[in-house]
């Protein structure tokens, strides 16, 4: 393939693509019809699982779902 072939495809190639964004763009879904394109976040947990650092009670609580399940203070883990 001459230099200029392929200076002619590699055109050719660049304008396809960017019509067919254009195209995209053009005729893309907008407002709450596209909602139903593009999934959102998993629902989360009414309570999830988090670490509390309890500085007064030199303390670190571990809870599951909202329920204490562990306690780790000096003296060791308590459930």
């Amino acid at each position: 393939m001459t230099s200029n072939a392929s200076s002619k495809l590699t055109f050719i190639v660049f304008t396809a693509g960017c019509i067919a964004l254009a195209l995209l763009f053009r005729y893309a879904p907008t407002g709450d019809s596209a909602s139903k394109y593009v999934k959102g976040p998993a629902a989360q947990a009414a309570q999830p699982t988090r670490i509390d650092i309890d500085n007064a009670a030199h303390a670190i609580r571990f809870y599951i779902d909202g329920k204490q399940v562990a306690l780790l203070d000096e003296s060791g883990f308590k459930q």
